[in-house]
């Protein structure tokens, strides 16, 4: 494949897509995506020809580094990556990037639906740094090589099926789901066991993070970028899963429940599931919605 980008070799691939107004309005889709590879005489910035010519700096730029390094500056910040790293950036901000000899990884440029607040949030949950190891990193591959595959073969994927790809690789990257149970996951998934299994007892953020060696900080920020909650809040939802659960099967007083799932008081029961619900516990047995 012929690749007119000055550093990129001519085994590499580049492949481009036209979503329709349905996939624009509804889904996430890609505009290009590619697998390179690249000597030192390949960069590219957001005022490169191409990027300036079309639509490219719209939308969300990944990269997934297979082999060698790159250095890049996305808004006035250096970053450098290396092999087993994602690089996530808006091409809306200024960004400039420039290859090592032997370079090689696959990129996507892509956008959709709440794809920017989801680009937000896992920004937030790597303390702002574009460059990054995900422990999932392998099945990210897996789901860009799957799309790559499609349009080597000319069987490319719906855009609905694109589009589900495209959001199970930002839960990946958000969530650290698929991620094998050890070191630090391993502790969270332990953590979550821990709460569960007291879940209706009186708990707090310090007694979890006991109960897996964790300093209550640290284990707070690890719970939220393995699972997309706070401590607090897993513990709250479920325990408002569950008063859902007694509110519709059984004729238990809303008293009897609070202290069921694990409340202090009647009051704060029902405040808390007014302000996960948006109505009182009595309007919800009457109608569950």
């Amino acid at each position: 494949m012929l690749i007119p980008e000055e550093g990129v070799h001519q085994t590499s691939e580049r492949y481009f897509f036209t979503p329709s107004s349905l996939a624009r309005e509804l889904f996430y889709y890609a505009t290009r995506c590619g697998h390179y590879f690249c000597n030192h005489h390949y960069s590219f910035s957001h005022q490169s020809e191409i990027a300036l010519e079309g639509d490219h700096n719209r939308h969300i730029m990944l990269f997934a580094v297979q082999d060698g390094a790159m250095e890049l500056e996305i808004a006035g910040e250096p970053v450098l990556a290396a092999a087993g790293q994602i690089v996530l950036f808006d091409c809306r901000e200024p960004y400039r990037y420039a290859a090592s000899d032997g370079l090689e990884f696959i990129w996507l440029l892509f956008n959709g639906l709440n794809a920017r607040a989801f680009y937000q949030r896992i920004l937030q949950t790597r303390a702002g740094r574009h460059a990054f190891a995900p422990p999932t990193y392998s099945e990210i591959l897996r789901l860009l090589d799957s799309l790559l595959s499609g349009c080597a073969s000319g069987e490319r994927l719906s855009e609905a099926a694109s589009s589900q790809l495209l959001h199970r690789l930002l839960c990946l990257l958000l969530l650290g789901e698929g991620a094998p149970a050890q070191g630090e996951g391993g502790r969270i998934a332990e953590a979550i066991r821990f709460m569960n299994q007291h879940l209706f007892e009186p708990l707090g953020v310090q007694a979890v993070a006991e109960a897996v060696s964790l300093s209550p900080s640290h284990f707070s920020r690890q719970f939220k970028a393995h699972t997309g909650y706070s401590p607090y809040e897993y513990i709250v939802l479920r325990r408002i899963d569950k008063a859902k659960h007694l509110l519709t099967s059984t004729q238990l007083s809303v008293k009897e429940i609070a202290y069921n799932t694990g409340y202090n008081s009647e009051e704060n029961f029902i405040h808390s599931f007014q302000k996960n619900v948006g109505i009182s516990p009595g309007l919800f047995r009457k109608y569950p919605i």
